[in-house]
């Protein structure tokens, strides 16, 4: 059962949240974290960590902390997919793209219409092959290569 002080947070934390003012968002949707721990029941929403999780990264440079609320988020309710919307956000501020591109994949697999997820696919952009196919690619000799060859 929602508590109608933590949904009422929630809430205006996603007005914050959409109005780009963002430390009142974290705030906000950390007071909704709080009133649902206090009310006890069957554990927090998961909305609730992962607009939590994705402020924390994105705004407040703790991008480790935001993961973890996300990932919390995604095993609570994993069919959701502004779950994943929001760690993929997560995960680009700490420059893992690879695995942001898998989160949004996942997250259109249970939605795929998500209007969002496929902005941030198309922002992101597709990454050429390394040169170099069989080494990794932030080999050095892969991302020299691929100066060179991409310059001309």
């Amino acid at each position: 059962m929602l508590s109608h002080a933590a949904e009422a947070s929630f809430q205006k934390g996603l007005d914050a949240f959409h109005a780009d003012r963002n430390i009142e968002a974290m705030a906000l949707f950390e007071a909704a974290i709080e009133l649902e721990r206090r009310k006890g029941g069957s554990g927090i929403q998961p909305r609730y960590l992962s607009f939590y999780g994705v402020c924390l990264a994105v705004h407040a440079d703790r991008a480790r902390e935001g993961i973890y609320f996300c990932r919390e988020a995604i095993a609570r309710e994993g069919y959701n997919a502004d779950l994943h919307l929001n760690h993929a956000r997560a995960l680009l501020v700490a420059d893992k793209r690879r695995d942001a591109h898998d989160a949004l994949i996942r997250g259109l697999s249970f939605q795929p219409g998500h209007r969002e997820i496929r902005m941030l696919l198309k922002t992101m952009g597709i990454r050429k092959r390394p040169v170099l196919p069989f080494l990794e690619r932030e080999n050095p000799v892969n991302i020299k290569l691929g100066i060179i060859t991409r310059s001309k």
